[in-house]
């Protein structure tokens, strides 16, 4: 039995996902909030708990006991631009020559990330020494000036490393959930030279995704757009390609779980109409920015989506510009930032619920009827994700994958129509959707479709009041779920102590796939790849 060791483990999600490897047990965590240590130890009783500031501990970082694996997830929040403050990652020495005033938030964040050698070196000092690790961070921490000299050090104390850009919604794991959710991280995993044996990446890295050219499903490779680039956001510096010369490595869309497939339906939430009036204030100024049932940026989100989604005919394809507006439910939430916030918003809409095959959506012109595998033609409302704060998106869809959920409470919101969501929706919005393409029955499991023709299609079918829209807040079960948090995982403290803990997480199915890859690499032994 491998032991692992997880610092910074928040509320578990690394250990989820560490745990659910043949062979490997989580002996050992740390954390500086009380609550997520509290919620870890409930869900790994017999796990070592350590609770305190790991920089305060720096004397006894280098003596802690030795771990075959090594989970580090270091504080985040600092190096992300997600927080609308212009960062000096990428010149931390200027403080020192121009004598100008310390972030010591940033500091301690960079402090953490040189814990990790310090660690290991400890341990070789000891005589012993880890045998494979991961360090996760957010993809800003890529342009630290010191990131060549601290890679630097991992690899003189006898590893080598990889340097992994990967979206959660692409991890395709064997044993945890799949993540309904973007969420854009960079992961190095390093391993003893002395075990002379590679991590078969190949295996585990490459999402599967169909080729519409070649008409097969394909282990997908990740192409950066800037040669020689390693790091970036999923669309925005690389994408995923077919391996096959005959169809010129066409770009591919590996399949991906709506967000619909996190939310319960059976709580459309409030009435707009119905909710109180407030008077919002501004923050800074205190001067009134606006009255009424919501906050003002709140209710243009709103009205946004639904000018999108219920004033006019659309087709959404799963792929294009979908991380900067409203889109359609059959795709993953998009990432979040710590300040971002969601709620879910549904117009009325016609949904296909007609089975055949051959048959297509059809647009508004056309007789109010689309076809699906039900049979019938059904009247539904089309959800999608309102955004409340921050970040440059309006509202997405709850076909998309859930926006990067964040630690700094609960700022997901769910906007329904009259009437609640009708079963034909619920049923439609499991099914995963792909980047291109026209609609297709939705009732099939996820994984029988190809890319090819992959849109969805709705109709209007009258013009929607925002007081008869419904709304609600995102509960934190459902972020649960968008973070691919097994079912029955407990995790303690109030609502927003529960957001905060999910927002801080790992997902699941990234550490199960990144550790299944070193464990294989340790023992020797075959871990099987896709036996659910």
């Amino acid at each position: 039995m491998l032991e692992l060791m997880d610092w910074f483990c928040g509320a578990g999600g690394s250990s989820q996902g560490a745990h659910a490897v043949p062979g490997v047990r989580v002996s050992r965590a740390a954390n500086h909030w009380d609550r997520a240590i509290e919620t870890h130890a409930s869900n790994f009783p017999d796990t070592d708990h350590y609770l305190g500031d790991i920089r305060e501990a720096k004397d006894k970082v280098a003596r802690w006991p030795v771990a075959d694996l090594f989970w580090a997830s270091p504080e985040c929040p600092q190096w992300s631009s997600a927080r609308g403050k212009t960062r000096d990652y990428d010149r931390t020495m200027q403080g020192d020559l121009f004598d100008t005033p310390r972030d010591e938030a940033a500091d301690r964040s960079r402090a953490l990330m040189e814990e990790v050698p310090m660690y290991l070196r400890g341990v070789i000092e000891r005589g012993g020494k880890v045998r494979a690790g991961v360090v996760e961070n957010v993809v800003e921490v890529r342009a630290w000036d010191q990131w060549d000299r601290w890679l630097g050090e991992i690899r003189a104390l006898g590893y080598r490393t990889r340097v992994i850009a990967m979206n959660s919604m692409h991890a395709q794991p064997t044993r945890t959930p799949v993540a309904p959710q973007s969420r854009d991280r960079l992961y190095v995993a390093y391993w003893d030279t002395g075990l002379g044996r590679e991590p078969d990446w190949s295996k585990w890295l490459r999402p599967l995704a169909y080729c519409t050219t070649c008409e097969e499903w394909v282990a997908a490779l990740q192409v950066f757009k800037n040669q020689g680039s390693d790091m970036g956001r999923y669309r925005q510096q690389y994408h995923y390609r077919c391996p096959r010369v005959r169809c010129r490595n066409a770009v591919v869309e590996p399949p991906t779980m709506p967000a619909a497939a996190a939310i319960d339906w059976s709580e459309p939430g409030e009435r707009i109409g119905d909710k109180p009036i407030k008077t919002f204030r501004d923050k800074k100024t205190k001067e009134v920015i606006g009255v009424g049932p919501l906050a003002p940026k709140t209710m243009e989100r709103i009205k946004a989506g639904l000018r999108r989604y219920a004033s006019m005919p659309m087709v959404v394809p799963t792929g294009g510009t979908w991380r900067e507006a409203p889109v359609p439910v059959t795709l993953p939430f998009a990432a979040r930032t710590t300040r971002e916030n969601d709620g879910v918003m549904i117009p009325p809409l016609l949904v296909p619920v007609e089975g055949r095959d051959g048959k297509q959506a059809r647009p508004a012109t056309w007789p109010q009827r689309v076809q699906t595998t039900r049979a019938e033609t059904a009247l539904a409302f089309l959800p999608f994700v309102a955004e409340l704060r921050g970040g440059g998106s309006d509202a997405r869809a709850v076909t998309e994958a859930l926006a990067t959920v964040t630690a700094s409470g609960n700022h997901h919101g769910l906007v329904v129509p009259p009437g609640g969501v009708p079963p034909q929706l619920r049923d439609a919005l499991l099914v995963p959707y792909y980047g291109t393409g026209a609609a297709r029955p939705v009732d099939r499991p996820m994984g029988t479709q190809s890319t090819r023709d992959r849109y969805a299609l709705v109709d209007a079918i009258s013009e929607t009041t925002i007081d008869d829209v419904r709304f609600r807040m995102l509960k934190p079960r459902e972020i649960g779920d968008a973070m691919a948090f097994t079912t029955g995982y407990t995790v303690l403290g109030n609502n927003r102590e529960q957001v905060r803990q999910y927002g801080n997480a790992v997902t699941p199915p990234v550490a199960e796939i990144l550790i299944s890859a070193l464990v294989e690499a340790i023992t020797g032994e075959d871990i099987d790849r896709w036996s659910r």
